[in-house]
């Protein structure tokens, strides 16, 4: 664990220099020669941010300044040479003027020449620092960007649609889908869809369709989506919606990631104390690392020369509200091309809310409540809520073990009432579109006793028992653990039932307990293994669940954003995938609302093991 620690506290530094509004010093000397940014510490800067500031190294900041390897004061003044023997290339990429390649093992300057098409003289003029050697994961710089013409989308859009008005028809183009073509033609869907009842089967290219009613007054206007306003409209996520249909793709993307870091917190912990007695980090720091680390190697293994991801780090504490508040107004926000996090429902709806404004997609990866996506389509959560797991339970009860079970579900407390209902709801709902059958076939409960009468011999007894009250679990289970010798019975519940620590799971066993989750995590499980090796390697311990995560969450999301361009991001239905430990089956019931992925994994006990069934 000695190198996770220390890893943590230089991720510490890294951060240090995301929370300070930094500029280059404009005060500029010549000394003996050499010209100087003569730069003054502010309070609480740290020298690798410093050293960030001005796109060098730190060992080049200590060769002109040695009083500065005692430690920096607050109105410290500092020499930053103009320029770094060995500069920190993957610290500031300019990707809007440069094309970048990221060196590997066993490359030569010769090969790097061949495979651009750039000479070596040029190349080294790029890149000075190649003259000392080439390193293995070096940035290079092996190109400028050409300056494109200004598109021209939205005057094309205007010929088409003014072509459209002249004709009333409309001539389906490649890609085009109905609600991108509902926002450039300023229609509603449903006025499409009756002017073009055919196309309820699917949009095809080429389609011709009318995109006025019958009869048309010579009053009838269609404005191009370019000349709409806010007062125009009474629907402002239509106009936000456009936003986000109007960007187009690029190769760079700036990418905010919003996670409790805590750093003023963790300026009081003592490693050296940590170590000595073997304890381990605060567990909200520990989760905010494990994610990144995760979402950091997807990325990586997702940047090419067409594709760059520059990840802006925020620490964001759910309760202080006020700096969430600072930094939604800074520039850096406002030009964040996606945003994951924060992590937690607490202050994700200031967050959203300002990134609403300019159309800015926001991800949830932990966010159970549904609460959060309302009245805002840029808004997805990876975690599905409570409700959805349940249904995700019934389903499978359905589909698995038949109708032809016997359902008892328990009325334990008050609180759970909601979750009964939404459990027998969904599974009558789903019993009479399979079977039509329009009766409640579930028998409800009160108590142990309740199961005893209610349990049919001739059936497979299925007890679904929602409730998350520790005590009642204990003592209802360990009833019905008494009364299952010689009984074909099989518990349901909620995954909170196997962390029971005074639970004997001898018991779970016997009774085949099931449970949904929204994710999987078997560090045995051979597609986990590539990672888990990788994570060993560097920081010499196992990773945690949060790690997978923020690899499936940045592999999902930037996978669609490097092959469709931002819009995908309102199609997110329409793309579901299987990750490492997280399964992405997005939905939602109206274009004002966000997404919220319902694929949900269902487990059970079986010799003494937890069995992955499949997801639903």
């Amino acid at each position: 664990m000695t190198y996770f620690k220390y890893l943590y506290l230089f991720i510490l530094c890294l951060l240090s220099c995301v929370f300070f509004a930094q500029s280059k010093s404009t005060n500029i000397k010549n000394i003996n020669g050499k010209k100087y940014y003569i730069h003054k510490v502010e309070k609480g800067q740290s020298l690798y941010a410093i050293a960030r500031l001005y796109n060098i190294d730190i060992n080049s900041v200590l060769v002109e300044n040695d009083d500065a390897l005692d430690g920096l004061k607050n109105g410290q003044e500092l020499k930053i040479p103009f320029e770094s023997l060995l500069p920190k290339q993957t610290v500031l990429l300019d990707t809007v003027k440069y094309v970048y390649h990221k060196t590997e093992k066993g490359e030569t300057v010769y090969g790097i020449t061949k495979k651009f098409n750039i000479q070596e003289t040029q190349l080294i003029h790029l890149n000075p620092q190649i003259n000392n050697g080439l390193k293995e994961g070096v940035y290079l710089i092996v190109g400028e960007k050409k300056k494109s013409e200004p598109k021209k989308e939205i005057v094309k859009n205007k010929e088409v649609i003014e072509s459209s008005r002249n004709s009333n028809t409309y001539n389906v183009l490649p890609g085009e889908t109905l609600f991108s073509l509902s926002k450039k033609l300023n229609l509603s869907q449903d006025k499409l869809l009756e002017w073009n009842p055919e196309i309820k089967e699917g949009l095809k290219q080429g389609k011709l369709l009318h995109i006025t009613p019958p009869l048309v007054t010579e009053t009838t206007e269609i404005k191009p989506v370019s000349s709409l306003t806010v007062s125009e409209t009474s629907n402002e996520n239509n106009l936000n919606d456009t936003k986000l249909f109007n960007k187009t793709r690029k190769s760079s993307y700036s990418v905010g990631l919003m996670l409790p870091f805590k750093l003023v917190e963790s300026e009081g912990i003592n490693v050296e104390d940590l170590l000595k007695n073997k304890s381990s980090f605060p567990s909200t720091q520990s989760l905010a690392l494990d994610f990144y680390f995760g979402f950091k190697k997807a990325v990586d293994s997702l940047i090419t020369k067409d594709f760059d991801v520059e990840i802006h780090l925020f620490d964001v504490d759910e309760r202080d509200s006020i700096k969430v508040e600072e930094i939604c107004n800074t520039s850096e926000f406002k030009n964040l091309d996606v945003i994951f996090g924060p992590l937690y429902s607490g202050v994700f709806k200031l967050v959203s809310n300002n990134a609403k404004k300019s159309g800015t997609p926001v991800i949830s990866p932990l966010t159970q409540q549904n609460k959060i996506l309302y009245n805002n389509p840029y808004v997805s959560k990876v975690n599905p809520s409570q409700y959805t797991l349940i249904e995700g339970l019934a389903d499978y009860c359905l589909d698995s073990l038949k109708s032809t079970s016997n359902i008892i579900i328990v009325n334990s407390t008050k609180k759970d009432i909601p979750y009964l209902q939404a459990f027998k709801s969904r599974y009558n709902e789903s019993l009479t579109k399979k079977h039509h059958q329009g009766k409640d076939s579930i028998i409800e409960v009160k108590g142990i006793s309740g199961v005893r009468e209610a349990y049919n011999p001739t059936k497979k007894n299925v007890v679904v028992l929602l409730t998350n009250n520790q005590v009642y679990l204990q003592d209802f289970i360990t009833q019905l653990y008494m009364i299952s010798n010689k009984r074909d019975i099989v518990l349901m519940g909620f995954q909170s039932i196997s962390s029971n620590d005074n639970l004997d799971q001898d018991y779970l066993n016997h009774l085949n307990f099931h449970f949904p989750a929204p994710n999987k995590v078997d560090l045995k499980d051979s597609t986990f293994m590539p990672l888990v090796k990788n994570y060993q390697s560097s920081y010499y311990t196992d990773p945690s669940e949060y790690f997978f995560h923020g690899f499936d969450i940045a592999t999902y999301y930037l996978t669609q954003l490097k092959s469709e361009g931002p819009h995908i991001f309102l199609e997110l239905d329409k793309k579901n995938w299987v990750g490492v430990s997280t399964a992405f089956k997005f939905y939602r019931p109206d274009y004002e609302t966000g997404f919220e992925n319902r694929a949900v994994y269902i487990y059970k006990y079986s010799n003494y093991q937890i069995q992955k069934l499949g997801w639903k």
